[in-house]
């Protein structure tokens, strides 16, 4: 299989050339030339296979004859030895026609460890293969920064490091030491004074320096890396197998994804996943204050707002998702042109509203509600009190959207975190009580309460400047600094 551009200025890529070069070279996210469609057969087939099997069948798909077999099964089931739970992701009824699927038993309890580790073993391969180190560059809003940490050292390859950033004050105090407890000379964590996603352009301006992204082998692992979205295709096939079968429903019933959204990777992916053959009638995005996924759906305006607020669900503190340059691609139907028009538009102005028949289209697969955090803590309470089921802050987002959208199918709600990365937000939705109650409970992860006993390293701090433009310019030539210019 070969991999393009979603605005058509790069065709033909390997997928070690995407993966190792993150944002294509026009811009664009990285897709593939072609989305294998899924027969009903091997659907069926699918859904007798555990988890890291489903996960081999579907990477294969896109791997090819890139690695040998048996190391892509090494990489596949190496990827999920860190897991807590023996189905890697548990599928639990909720209510009557809704189900739960727990993404967050990975090592760092969240479900960017589904992604994490699977992309930096493949990335570990190739740089072996290829004897060229690789530099990680990650921005983190709370969850993907610890994954990929963690990623880094379970891979234990020499030719791999990684430094992190997060936005100062805007993560859990457990997300933050699962940072600093782990910061060593090949993973370093920094951060940063502004929002969630002001070190994106920092970022993508390196990623677009051909000859420092050579000199130093520079490769993101945040969502507009496909790997992220191909490595999350496995949950959104094995969630539907688990849901149909213990809802009673005959396999190809439809049914209803419901997403917290933040950058959109998971979203993009399970969008994918619909294209190609996936028995799902709409994707469902929750969101919070932070809602310009949910203005895009419901009134076809994604457009940046000048200010990002902050919230009880901060990991999805996202002023504009990187995904949603996919979505785009595929609610087009693969038009490059009209993508990179789009885009190219986004990029300068910060606004694209979409025309009217593109709007309606969206609206056809998606759907969204805008939960803030009253509306979270509300979502959160009704989910104790009805179900017994303590959710993360941004679970309880999905949850919010779960209640304030009708259903006439089945739903799968998918629980992004545990719920021991979020005091705060548990203690302010439940009350010290029952957050007490839960960290004293066998459910508490023992691993996540050691954290709280090891000592940090302090971050270095990329202070702000005057303005938004200048402290992106010095966070630029300072990390330059750090890389060895």
């Amino acid at each position: 299989m070969r991999f393009c551009s979603t605005r058509g200025g790069a065709k033909g890529a390997t997928l070690a050339e995407a993966l190792c070069t993150g944002y294509a070279p026009d811009g664009g996210l990285f897709v593939p030339e072609e989305l294998p469609r899924i027969s009903e057969t091997t659907l069926a087939w699918w859904a007798s296979l555990d988890f890291p099997a489903l996960a081999l069948e579907l990477l294969t798909l896109f791997v090819g004859d890139e690695l040998p077999p048996e190391e892509l099964a090494d990489v596949v089931h190496g990827s999920y030895v860190n897991f807590s739970h023996k189905d890697i992701v548990p599928v639990i009824p909720l209510a009557e026609a809704a189900v739960v699927a727990e993404l967050f038993h990975g090592p760092t309890y969240c479900f960017k460890d589904l992604g994490q580790q699977l992309l930096v073993r493949l990335l570990a391969r190739f740089a072996e293969r290829d004897k060229q180190k690789k530099t990680f560059l990650v921005s983190t809003t709370g969850d993907t920064g610890p994954a990929a940490m963690r990623a880094v050292a379970d891979a234990a390859s020499d030719y791999l490091q990684i430094v992190v950033f997060f936005p100062s004050g805007q993560i859990s105090e457990l997300q933050r030491r699962q940072m600093t407890t782990a910061s060593t000379a090949k993973a370093k964590v920094a951060t940063f004074e502004g929002g969630g996603d002001d070190m994106d352009l920092p970022l993508k301006r390196l990623s677009s320096d051909r000859a420092f992204v050579e000199k130093h082998g520079l490769c993101g692992i945040n969502s507009y890396n496909l790997g992220r979205p191909l490595a999350q295709l496995p949950h959104f096939f094995w969630s539907y197998f688990r849901a149909v079968e213990q809802l009673g429903f005959a396999l190809g019933s439809p049914v209803d994804l419901v997403i917290p959204g933040g950058a959109l990777g998971n979203t993009a992916a399970a969008f994918m996943a619909k294209e190609m053959g996936l028995p799902v009638q709409r994707l469902i995005c929750g969101v919070n204050q932070n809602d310009i996924t949910h203005r895009t759906i419901s009134k076809g305006e994604f457009h940046r707002h000048e200010c990002m607020f902050k919230t009880l669900s901060d990991a999805i503190n996202i002023q504009v998702p990187y995904n949603m340059e996919r979505i785009f691609y595929y609610l087009t139907g693969e038009d490059r042109l009209l993508v990179k028009s789009w885009m190219e538009q986004m990029d300068c102005t910060s606004q694209l509203t979409l025309p009217e028949a593109w709007h309606q289209k969206m609206q056809q697969i998606f759907a969204s509600a805008r939960i803030d955090d009253d509306a979270m803590c509300e979502a959160m309470k009704r989910s104790v009190a009805e179900f017994g089921y303590l959710p993360c802050p941004h679970t309880a987002v999905a949850l919010g959207a779960h209640f304030a959208t009708p259903a006439d199918v089945p739903r799968v709600i998918f629980a992004t975190a545990s719920p021991c990365k979020f005091q705060s937000s548990v203690t302010t939705a439940l009350g010290q009580e029952t957050w007490k109650n839960y960290e004293d409970s066998s459910n508490f992860p023992p691993s996540a309460r050691s954290l709280f006993s090891k000592e940090e390293t302090e971050p270095e701090r990329f202070s702000a400047r005057d303005t938004l433009n200048n402290s992106q310019d010095a966070w630029e030539l300072r990390l330059r600094e750090i890389l060895g210019n």
